[in-house]
């Protein structure tokens, strides 16, 4: 039996969504620096590892929901378990 393991990451193009935090002066009023227009995109990608070795990184287009997770697994998951 092969131990594999799979997961997804998301990087968001423009900065991180948590704890955004700066020095600035006390005395005078906040400044912002950024503001996000039309969202800032992102890049989810996915990747699996075995014991045997590890699957080349998919670029996910979509939302992963159910149907596409699936695909996912289908497509790059499977060939590589099989392999393993």
């Amino acid at each position: 039996m092969a131990v594999l393991f799979s997961d997804e990451k998301i990087w968001d193009l423009d900065g991180p969504d948590w704890n955004i935090k700066y020095w600035h002066d006390l005395r005078k009023e906040p400044r912002s620096f950024f503001g996000r227009q039309s969202g800032g995109g992102s890049v989810m990608v996915w990747a699996a590892f075995g014991f045997n070795g590890q699957v080349v990184l998919a670029f996910l287009y979509d939302r992963q929901n159910s149907p596409n997770c699936i695909e996912t697994l289908e497509n790059h998951l499977m060939p590589f378990a099989e392999i393993t």
